[in-house]
């Protein structure tokens, strides 16, 4: 499958409101970059705008800059300061739990991203992340569930949702991830959003899950009973309308 038409088969079934995104490790000469910006703001720069950016050791988040394996952490970093400082750790001690956690990818300098409907950008993503609502996100649950059972098990971070996308990347699994407070305040991720990440090697999957899924009957937007439960009417109403019935009737 082809990361256009993964993009079709979401647009058709979830309808994301924002472009699903393509992540790929490396550079592009034609990709645009964006200095001094956390990694938040450049991939949602990216999925509203549908720019085709790249970000690199230059970017301001050094939690985003470790977990991309731009550079290996700095006694700040491994000393558990930047979880404490941002208010995250009551000490550094237990900040050092935080960092130890975080996902991390080694050997490399770059990494792009792109609207994954832009395949003339990114042909063969590592990674797709989708923001939607969790309703839309549940549709991604059904289908990653769909040929295999079971449950989708995740972990949350409370921060570093950029380094969260790299455990699907890691794992070669879907990954739920709640966005973090700078995805918030820096890339302004909204309170009604979630995101969901998978590795493209299974695009495939995902498209017949949720193609299927939604053949049997389980689709976005969920089509709620109470739109097709009579309601109860004052008695004017019912009048008014026994009245009409009547004379269309005579």
């Amino acid at each position: 499958m082809k990361p256009r038409e993964l993009a079709n088969v979401i647009d058709k079934f979830i309808h994301p409101q924002t472009f699903p995104l393509s992540f790929k490790f490396g550079d592009d000469e034609k990709a645009r970059k964006l200095k001094d910006l956390a990694i938040c703001q450049v991939y949602n720069i990216s999925r509203r705008y549908g720019w085709f950016l790249k970000f690199d050791i230059e970017t301001t988040c050094p939690l985003g800059i470790i977990a991309y394996g731009f550079a290996e952490p700095d006694e700040t970093y491994r000393a558990g300061k930047l979880a404490y400082e941002a208010g995250y750790a009551i000490d550094e001690e237990i900040g050092k739990r935080f960092e130890e956690v975080v996902p991390r990818v080694t050997g490399y300098k770059s990494c792009l991203v792109a609207p994954l409907e832009r395949e003339d950008f990114i042909a063969d993503p590592d990674f797709v992340v989708v923001y939607a609502t969790p309703a839309q996100i549940l549709r991604f649950v059904h289908a990653y569930l769909y040929n295999k059972g079971g449950k989708v098990e995740t972990s949350i971070l409370g921060r570093g949702a950029c380094a969260e996308f790299l455990e699907a990347f890691i794992h070669k699994r879907l990954k739920i991830v709640i966005p973090c407070y700078g995805d918030r305040i820096f890339g302004l991720t909204q309170d009604h959003e979630m995101a969901v990440a998978f590795p493209f090697e299974i695009a495939d999957e995902i498209a017949r899950g949720l193609e299927e899924t939604h053949k049997r009957g389980i689709r976005y937007p969920i089509p709620n009973t109470a739109l097709r439960i009579p309601l109860p009417m004052i008695d004017s109403y019912k009048k008014s309308v026994e009245a009409m019935r009547k004379s269309c009737k005579s």
